[in-house]
């Protein structure tokens, strides 16, 4: 592994552009109010998850949420490192391993959520097609956990690995977004094609595939079988992936559609500032992610009635009481009735 260099360039002259037009203080309000909003929305739909037992053992779940753990992990973190930096145009901590710490949270939840997103799409196709391929403990490990601790594995190891790298002496600029840093393995084109077949490519080809054929698949089958493919069962499985993967679509598979162009000799001065703001909005597919599985949680309005309800009663059972006390009508009232009494 090559040696890891720490040279540093430290922040004099304020926050280094980035080509997007978008004010930095408006930057930090889009991504409080997205990152706050978001992060209660993960927290909801993780506690209803998790929170019901049917939900938690659904295998059609697991993969959501893995994937919202792994979008709160970054709300968490790395969002508001963001923040700091477009408050106050400089990194929160001026050190070689804070930025490369930074560099691989962001790189291993991105990347990790979108392949996950992309096994989801091919692992609907096992579990309402072929559903006799995990009938069995042993096949289940093997075809439903295996590729999800595959896949969260995967990226741990491979930026883990990979982050540090910086043999080529690459500085670290403390009022950049992300201190300007990544790994001097990406100077190897070969690496670089690897990454961006296995992780970008391959992502978005099984989300467009996989859930384009899932539709046209079962819609098919349900003609041909004269219904007797049980709809309603997977109607549910197939609105959660399409909602999931809608995100994707807008979001994700341009830039990538946009690399591959250029990989087939479209000149690399093509959307280039295309490119700068796909970068800032890509956040929003985390930011967005647990509100397409807010939209498929079952009986989600009788529960939200159920807690609405609960915290009223609970709030006029508190506030009555001090009400009446309070009241100086009452109190005479109270007052002349003791003095009569008497």
């Amino acid at each position: 592994m090559p040696a890891l260099n720490t040279s540093s360039t430290t922040a004099t002259t304020g926050p280094l552009p980035d080509g997007v037009i978008i004010p930095y203080i408006v930057r930090f309000w889009l991504f409080l109010v997205s990152d706050t909003l978001s992060v209660t929305c993960c927290i909801f739909v993780l506690f209803h998850f998790l929170s019901n037992s049917t939900l938690r053992h659904s295998l059609h779940n697991h993969a959501i949420i893995i994937a919202l753990f792994l979008c709160l992990i970054r709300e968490l973190t790395t969002v508001p490192w963001v923040m700091h930096f477009y408050l106050y145009g400089v990194v929160w901590i001026k050190s070689p391993a804070y930025c490369m710490i930074w560099k691989f949270i962001d790189s291993t939840v991105y990347t990790s959520v979108a392949k996950l997103v992309g096994w989801t799409s091919v692992e609907r196709h096992i579990l309402i097609f072929h559903s006799q391929w995990i009938a069995t403990n042993k096949r289940r490990y093997l075809i439903h956990y295996t590729p999800l601790i595959l896949i969260i594995l995967y990226g741990v190891i491979l930026y883990g690995i990979t982050t540090p790298m910086n043999d080529c002496n690459r500085p670290f600029i403390y009022n950049s977004n992300l201190c300007s840093y990544y790994s001097c393995i990406y100077n190897s084109a070969a690496f670089s094609l690897y990454e961006f077949m296995s992780g970008g490519v391959l992502s978005s080809s099984c989300m467009g595939f996989g859930s384009i054929f899932l539709v046209i698949r079962i819609v098919f089958q349900k003609r041909r079988l004269q219904r007797q493919i049980q709809w309603r069962k997977y109607r549910k499985m197939t609105i959660q992936l399409l909602s999931v993967t809608s995100i994707f679509f807008v979001l994700y598979l341009p830039p990538i559609l946009l690399g591959i162009a250029k990989q087939l000799g479209v000149p690399s001065y093509v959307g280039v500032d295309y490119t700068k703001y796909s970068n800032f909005f890509a956040h929003y597919v985390i930011f967005l992610f647990p509100f397409t599985c807010l939209g498929t949680v079952p009986h989600l309005r009788k529960r939200m009635r159920k807690s609405f309800r609960y915290f009223y009663r609970r709030k006029t059972r508190t506030i009555a009481p001090q009400q009446i006390m309070s009241n100086p009508l009452v109190n005479n009232v109270i007052n002349k009735q003791k003095t009569t009494a008497v």
